[in-house]
């Protein structure tokens, strides 16, 4: 759309225009028009739609309802006298790097091997904490697993690398990240890390019961994500000697690669792909011409959810990885992640490196410019091995 239907006399044209650029933000680039930028806007949008059908919230019943508002002012109380919304990172517990339990079996998926990793994973939410005690009722979670392609030999930097919202089966995670370019074209040692309720920690689909079960799944949920990525850090360190690591992750595990970096020392990189940086703006965004206006007289606040999830959001936590080793890709006609919210962790991150390419969230497997940028900033961040 132009600037001209912005500027229109008919208002709901107008309306339209910002629906269709997803952004009113300064300073970005303009997405160019095209028949491929059409194919996929259109793209996003579809399997966006497919996603908002399956997982539409329904008007909850009244034991559900008040699951999610007594959860919710509980963890508001708890986590305020606890002082964990003026310290976050006190929130989250250090993992050593014993991992338990451990199994390294080889394996193939599609035209990939590698060797799948399993262990107890030793996450326990807060005593008392609200949601626990479903929290452990979740079986599959409590096994950790990883998808991992290494060399034998000297020691060489690791990536570790989180997969995106719905995803954590090995071939489809190992192409959207080209894991094996980075294994044998870059030499580094690769490993994936599956996020809890995700491939086959999942219950049900992959990554149902993150985002619309309640506030305290999606705490549960990246809390629990972000402590078995440390977990795996610290076991590469010591076990592996690797002499630098690297963290890499896509949409949702784009946002705990950020989160990971705000907790984490001694980071040889961090790069955010197509990276959401608020959850509770994007679902409002997606989600509230869904919901019934009465759910605020309900309690269910999105100011209380925002407040609730800023113990577990990257724009909690300052950096810690160098200023020029960090990276962010996003494309201008994202869907699921607007460049609006991407935009918001580059400021937050002091405007570090970041490409915007010409496409959509799900396009950027494709994007060539996308395949330059990280293997730039894996040769800045790694050199040759």
């Amino acid at each position: 759309m132009t600037d001209t239907l912005l500027r229109g006399p008919l208002p709901a044209i107008g309306a339209v225009a910002r629906w269709v650029r997803g952004h009113s933000v300064e300073g970005l680039p303009r997405a160019r028009t095209s028949p491929a930028a059409a194919l996929k806007w259109w793209s996003d949008e579809y399997l966006l739609q497919v996603e908002m059908a399956s997982s539409r919230m329904r008007v909850p019943d009244g034991s559900f309802r008040r699951r999610l508002r007594s959860e919710l002012s509980e963890t508001i109380d708890m986590f305020a006298e606890r002082g964990w919304f003026d310290n976050p990172r006190s929130y989250h517990g250090k993992p050593d790097a014993v991992v338990k339990d451990l199994s390294i079996t080889p394996a193939r998926s599609m035209s990939y091997d590698f060797e799948h990793v399993t262990f107890t994973s030793t996450y326990k939410p807060w005593k008392g904490e609200p949601g626990a005690d479903r929290w452990a009722q979740y079986k599959p979670i409590q096994t950790g697993h990883c998808y991992m392609m290494r060399h034998h030999g000297r020691p060489r930097p690791w990536m570790v690398l989180v997969n995106g919202y719905r995803t954590g089966n090995p071939a489809i995670d190992f192409a959207s990240f080209r894991a094996k370019h980075l294994h044998e074209h870059h030499g580094l040692n690769v490993i994936t890390v599956v996020l809890p309720l995700h491939g086959p920690r999942a219950i049900g689909r992959s990554g149902s019961r993150v985002l619309h079960a309640g506030a305290l799944n999606t705490i549960h949920t990246l809390a629990h994500g972000t402590w078995d990525i440390r977990k795996i850090i610290n076991w590469l360190r010591v076990e592996h000697d690797a002499p630098s690591v690297g963290i890499s992750g896509i949409s949702l595990g784009g946002y705990m690669a950020s989160m990971v970096a705000g907790l984490e020392d001694g980071l040889a990189c961090v790069i955010a792909g197509v990276p959401e940086s608020d959850l509770v703006r994007g679902l409002r965004r997606q989600m509230a011409p869904l919901l019934p206006p009465f759910y605020e007289q309900w309690g269910l606040s999105w100011d209380s959810l925002g407040q609730a999830l800023g113990v577990v959001s990257p724009l909690s936590f300052d950096c810690k990885v160098p200023h020029d080793r960090r990276y962010i890709y996003a494309g201008l006609l994202d869907r699921w992640v607007r460049p609006g919210n991407v935009h918001t962790l580059w400021k937050h991150w002091d405007e570090p490196s970041i490409h915007w390419y010409q496409g959509s969230h799900m396009s950027f497997v494709f994007e060539k410019s996308v395949h330059r940028y990280v293997d730039d900033a894996v040769e800045e961040s790694f050199g040759k091995f």
